[in-house]
């Protein structure tokens, strides 16, 4: 008898610490039933745009010369042409150019004349030959002396003169740096007109801007004389950049 009520107090016990354990060590389940969501929290920004601007002096002209023959006969506009353009490179190396600085084109073309009167074909024909250089200059105070030169020793027509920089990456990054400090103090501006703070930046973005570059005028066909160094002004060129930063408002 007393074996018997010993085994029903042990089950009980059992039952009992079960279901205090259980009940103790029960976690908290997370709400996912009827739950009410948070308000939502917008990021309040300040858009600006940033402008740097650098003068630079060029530091290289790049000059676009020909020598023009025209001839009934083609070996003697052949013949005139080449030795004029020689003379006209001997020229320009003599003050100071070097050979990778000078490109040489070449081509030949023909002009039929006609009768004013009939407008019909004569049967005369004129040879046209053309002897481009392209002349990169890298003293600025030569130029003006190098065009005279090439025009006393043969060159016959001047397409323009570019100047530009050989290498515009300092100008560009010193332009680039005034830039985002013009985006950052225009953001200080706003912001304290506003009566806000000046937070952490979230996006900048490049828009690029100006930069001097060489351009290809052509190569005129008037023809000049002279010979006498020619008066130059090379003054100054302007490089530009643009930026848009996004500033976050504290």
């Amino acid at each position: 008898m007393s074996r018997r009520w010993l085994l029903i107090g042990m089950v009980a016990m059992t039952v009992l610490l079960v279901g205090c354990s259980v009940t103790g060590t029960t976690p908290a389940q997370p709400c996912t039933v009827n739950c009410s969501a948070g308000t939502p929290v917008y990021q309040r920004t300040l858009s600006v745009t940033g402008e740097g601007k650098v003068n630079v002096a060029p530091d290289i002209a790049v000059m676009y010369l020909s020598v023009i023959t025209r001839d009934p006969s083609i070996n003697k506009a052949w013949d005139d042409n080449n030795s004029k353009t020689e003379a006209a490179i001997a020229a320009i190396k003599a003050q100071g150019v070097a050979d990778a600085d000078i490109r040489s084109d070449f081509n030949v073309s023909q002009q039929e004349r006609y009768d004013p009167v009939t407008p019909q074909p004569t049967g005369e024909i004129t040879y046209i030959e053309r002897h481009p250089l392209t002349v990169t200059a890298r003293a600025m105070t030569k130029v003006g002396a190098l065009l005279g030169a090439a025009q006393a020793a043969g060159i016959n027509s001047v397409g323009g003169v570019s100047f530009s920089l050989e290498d515009p990456t300092p100008a560009i990054s010193q332009a680039r740096a005034l830039a985002v400090a013009n985006a950052r103090a225009r953001a200080e501006e706003l912001a304290k007109g506003l009566g806000v703070k000046v937070g952490k930046v979230l996006t900048i973005n490049e828009y690029g801007g100006s930069v001097p570059v060489p351009v290809d005028k052509g190569y005129a066909m008037g023809v000049g004389g002279g010979g006498s160094s020619v008066p130059i002004s090379v003054g100054t060129w302007e490089v530009s950049m643009t930026v848009g930063v996004v500033f976050e408002i504290e």
